[in-house]
C-alpha cells in the first residue's frame, strides 16, 4: 500500500515536473517578441520623458525625430519577426531572428541618445527597414 502511494507521489511530481517545463520553455520567436515589448515600453517611456521636456529646449524636437524614427524601425522589425516563419526556411529562421536579435538591440541602444551623438545603425540586412539575408 505505502508502496502504491509513493509510485503515485513520485508520478505526480514527474508529471507536475514536466509540465513546468514545457511552460517554461519559449522558443526564440517569442523570446523576440518579449524583447521587442520591452524596447517599446523603453520607447514609449522615452517619448513621454521628451515630450513633458520644457518646449524652449533646443534638443526637444530632434529627439523626438529620433525617437519617431526608432519607432518606425521597431514596427518594421515586429513586422518582419512575424514574417519570418512564413517567408524564410527552416535553415534561415535562426539567422532571420540573429538579425532581428540585432535591430531590437540597435534600438534600444540608439533610444537615450541626444540628437548630437551618433546613433548605433542597425544591420545591413534590415538597413531598409526590410528584413534582407542574401
Amino acid at each position: 500500500m505505502k508502496t502504491m502511494q509513493i509510485g503515485r507521489l513520485a508520478m505526480a511530481l514527474v508529471l507536475v515536473g514536466v509540465c513546468a517545463m514545457g511552460g517554461c520553455a519559449m522558443n526564440r520567436r517569442d523570446m523576440l517578441r518579449d524583447k521587442a515589448d520591452d524596447v517599446g515600453s523603453r520607447l514609449k517611456a522615452e517619448q513621454q520623458r521628451v515630450v513633458a521636456m520644457d518646449q524652449m529646449d533646443p534638443t526637444r524636437a530632434a529627439r523626438l525625430d529620433r525617437l519617431t524614427q526608432l519607432r518606425a524601425s521597431l514596427s518594421a522589425a515586429n513586422v518582419a519577426l512575424g514574417a519570418v516563419p512564413r517567408f524564410f526556411k527552416d535553415t534561415e529562421q535562426q539567422t532571420a531572428f540573429d538579425v532581428l536579435e540585432e535591430v531590437y538591440d540597435t534600438i534600444d541602444w540608439n533610444i537615450p541618445l541626444g540628437p548630437s551623438e551618433q546613433p548605433r545603425k542597425v544591420p545591413s540586412q534590415f538597413s531598409t527597414g526590410v528584413l534582407k539575408l542574401n
